[in-house]
């Protein structure tokens, strides 16, 4: 029998990267990875991370690639740029209804259902597990992002919710969106 060994962190980075990959092969379709993945990112960033720059450092890539991307998608009916209302300077991007159905059919839905056949326990080890890892690379790359509900900047009184860093209101709905401003609790 071979000795048990643990992973380590090499193999388990590798693990995670195969299986992103592994979750488009043979879904064809007309977009490309990148092009799912700013779909998904714009379909989950709250309104103050729907840029090009937010999606650039969200997926950790160049303000060039990530507006190429954009751009093609913006051109294909998929996202929507409009002018912030917050500074009138900056471009906010939304989903159109042609992304909303077409993320309908995500390639990524099947590494989704193959998660959701492990018991609730280690899924939910598993999410905090990937968390921490996430808020370890953010930190080692000078920022982070998170959903606002575990943010340090998040402030409750009751139902209501407020960005402590934007000084804005949010809704119950808000806090479970992506923020690139997003600071780990000191608690978590």
């Amino acid at each position: 029998m071979a000795a048990e060994r643990g992973s380590s962190g090499s193999e388990l980075a590798e693990l995670l990267v195969h299986l992103g990959r592994a979750a488009y092969a043979g879904a064809g379709g007309e977009l490309t990875a990148a092009q799912w993945a700013a779909l998904r990112y714009f379909a989950r960033a709250n309104r103050f991370s729907r840029t090009v720059s937010g999606f650039a450092d969200y997926h950790a890539t160049t303000r060039g690639t990530a507006s190429q991307t954009v751009r093609s998608l913006v051109e294909r009916g998929y996202l929507l740029r409009s002018r912030s209302e917050r500074d009138g300077r900056s471009v906010v991007l939304d989903l159109t209804g042609r992304a909303r159905r077409t993320l309908g059919a995500d390639p990524l839905q099947r590494l989704a259902l193959a998660a959701g056949r492990l018991d609730a326990r280690r899924r939910d080890r598993l999410a905090e597990d990937l968390r921490a890892l996430q808020d370890q690379l953010g930190q080692s790359r000078g920022g982070g992002c998170g959903v606002c509900a575990r943010c340090g900047h998040l402030l409750r009184g009751g139902r209501e919710f407020r960005c402590g860093l934007m000084d804005e209101a949010l809704d119950a709905s808000e806090t479970g969106e992506i923020c690139l401003r997003y600071r780990p609790r000191p608690d978590d």
